[in-house]
């Protein structure tokens, strides 16, 4: 019995391990299975998703959704609004002062002690017109030397470096060179100017003068939101004084016309607009000479925009051109003294160019003008000479005026108080008054001042 037990459930066990086994491997084949299908399915769900991810960003947005980071939008925006000032009118102001005529007791008004100067108190009463416009112009009539060259007065001026720190901290940008007494002190002088300006304020654009034919070669372009004005500066002469033979480009002189016929072409070429500031005409005329008008009518020609000339030390008239295709070019014959020492009343008179200039599209154009009538202010002291509109002056602030005490007497061949443009009875130095600024200033610039 016990044989046959054995062999009947001995048996059928061995058929029952192997039975199951079969079935473990089986569950385990379809466990298998199913994870390599979700798997499968997984990564399909996965690569479709990128594909529709990757399209919605490469594809333009539908209405109502925006699929653009922060940096894309910014960087969108910056493009249409540069489009849009590309075509929108691009404005520039410029305004500009006549002659820094720097006499003893201009220099002495900076000083207490001989050795430290400050000019502020010059500009203190044209901060506002200054800080308004984009172009300042300034005729720096006489080199700066520095008070290590010695400081000296006319016939041949040496000024405080501190005028042009002066000018600089007014707001001036733009600070012309090319004048009577550019040599007043011989290259030497020239050069230490030039050096002054590179080393102490290379942020300023010097014109006129230089220490290479490198830098006399180039046209200054003033630039404001791709709006280009050009500016070139030239003296008639220099008191006699020869041009050095090592350095013929170290003054622009008015003299070659090729040569000034070839920088105003290539002005034209860099820039929208062209402005030339000559130092030209006759000194203590009220009007332009033949000599201005044949000048005049070149830049005419050549196709200048605007002409401000200095050099006269008076105020001179302002005129409009129209060339026969409608080119239009105003004339500023002279702006006379911003400042200066000398005695004669009319000398104390200056004017202050301004002009408004606009480019639309590819058309640039004078839109407006004027000149505003300024009064020396003269007094001796620490910081008492200065310079005011004379919209701002008063008659009491002309009756304190010392060049009521300066002018000498009328001579029967010379007027030197006023009175012959005026029409005021009498030659004296008392006829300098509130209501004599404002007479002359009438009799030469007519239309162009009202008071």
């Amino acid at each position: 019995m016990s044989s046959e037990f054995s062999q009947k459930y001995l048996g059928k066990g061995k058929n029952t391990k192997k039975r199951n086994k079969m079935i473990l491997t089986f569950t385990l084949l379809i466990i298998s299975f199913l994870c390599m299908c979700f798997l499968c399915f997984a990564f399909i769900y996965t690569e479709n998703n990128k594909k529709a991810i990757t399209s919605s960003a490469t594809q333009p947005a539908s209405s109502g959704v925006t699929l653009s980071s922060q940096e894309e939008t910014t960087d969108s925006s910056y493009g249409l609004k540069e489009a849009s000032n590309t075509d929108s009118p691009v404005t520039i102001n410029v305004m500009m002062i006549g002659d820094m005529l720097i006499h003893r007791g201009v220099y002495r008004s900076g000083t207490t002690d001989n050795v430290n100067y400050n000019f502020d108190h010059l500009f203190a009463n044209i901060l506002d017109d200054i800080e308004e416009a984009d172009m300042r112009i300034v005729n720096q009539e006489t080199i700066l030397g520095g008070t290590e060259m010695g400081l000296d007065e006319y016939p041949n001026f040496n000024s405080p470096q501190e005028i042009g720190d002066a000018e600089v901290e007014a707001g001036f940008n733009i600070i012309l060179h090319a004048t009577n007494h550019a040599l007043d002190k011989g290259l030497t002088g020239l050069n230490t100017t030039v050096s002054y300006w590179k080393t102490n304020h290379p942020e300023m654009s010097v014109l006129g003068i230089y220490d290479s034919q490198e830098d006399a070669d180039e046209i200054y372009v003033y630039e404001k939101e791709g709006f280009k004005v050009a500016v070139l500066n030239y003296t008639y002469g220099t008191n006699g004084i020869p041009i050095p033979q090592s350095a013929p480009y170290c003054v622009n002189m008015l003299e070659d016309e090729e040569k000034i016929r070839d920088d105003i072409r290539r002005a034209k070429q860099l820039a929208d607009m062209v402005i030339v500031s000559p130092h030209w005409g006759s000194e203590y005329v009220y009007y332009a000479t033949s000599y201005q008008k044949e000048w005049t009518e070149l830049f005419l020609e050549e196709g200048v925009d605007v002409v401000i000339g200095t050099h006269p030390h008076v105020l001179e008239p302002v005129e409009e051109f129209t060339r026969e295709d409608g080119h239009r070019m105003v004339v500023y014959y002279s702006l006379g003294n911003f400042v200066s020492n000398q005695d004669e009343i009319p000398r104390m008179i200056g004017g202050m160019a301004k002009l408004t200039l606009v480019k639309e599209g590819n058309s640039a154009r004078i839109e407006s003008y004027s000149i505003e009538p300024l009064v020396t202010h003269k007094l001796f002291g620490y910081k008492l000479i200065t310079t005011y509109k004379l919209s701002d002056y008063t008659n009491e602030l002309a009756l304190q005026n010392a060049i009521r005490r300066d002018t000498p007497q009328c001579t029967d061949s010379r007027c030197v108080c006023g009175a012959d443009i005026t029409g005021l009875p009498s030659h004296s130095a008392s006829n300098f008054t509130l209501d004599f600024c404002q007479q002359f200033s009438k009799a030469v610039l007519g239309d162009m001042y009202d008071y």
